[in-house]
């Protein structure tokens, strides 16, 4: 267990990459439009957040910005910035107000995304309905992140039970 817990940056990595692929090719396939896509990445830096700020979660979530900006997951932010900016947030909301529940996550994951699709504004990528596709991609994330988160957070109580709770540690 305790070279998983080493490797953990590069699994959480390699998971962006994976829900990247999925992203693309199953949700194209289908015929659903880039607005309703969801961004699972996000899921994961979220669940990183909530995880607490000691390295390897830091060094997880840099991985996984990394991944979700290089192929194209996660619009509206320079590089890797955005998805960063959504996990610092989140660090400074777990220590705020309880997000180790799936549903505050969910709703933070799909918040996060609508608000990235905003920032794409400022980025300089300007489209059409911005709304409705901030509007789209909030709904779509948020429903398609409880499962994800739903399962992150089963499998950290499982292999790790004494971090269910981090806010009741001191």
């Amino acid at each position: 267990m305790k070279i998983l817990l080493l490797l953990s940056p590069l699994l959480f990595t390699l998971a962006a990459v994976l829900l990247t692929a999925v992203e693309s090719t199953f949700f194209s396939h289908l015929g659903i439009p880039a607005a309703l896509t969801p961004d699972l990445n996000l899921a994961l830096i979220i669940f990183l957040s909530s995880c607490g700020p000691d390295t390897k979660t830091i060094l997880s979530a840099l991985g996984v910005s990394l991944a979700a900006s290089l192929f194209g997951s996660s619009p509206g932010f320079p590089l890797f910035m955005g998805p960063l900016l959504l996990f610092f947030i989140g660090l400074r909301l777990n220590q705020t107000m309880f997000m180790n529940h799936i549903f505050p996550q969910a709703v933070f994951t799909g918040l996060g995304r609508a608000l990235l699709t905003l920032g794409g504004i400022l980025a300089g990528a300007a489209g059409d309905h911005i709304l409705f596709q901030a509007l789209a991609g909030f709904i779509s994330t948020t429903i398609f992140a409880l499962p994800l988160l739903l399962l992150l957070n089963h499998l950290r109580d499982r292999f790790l039970p004494q971090a269910a709770n981090l806010l009741s540690t001191p």
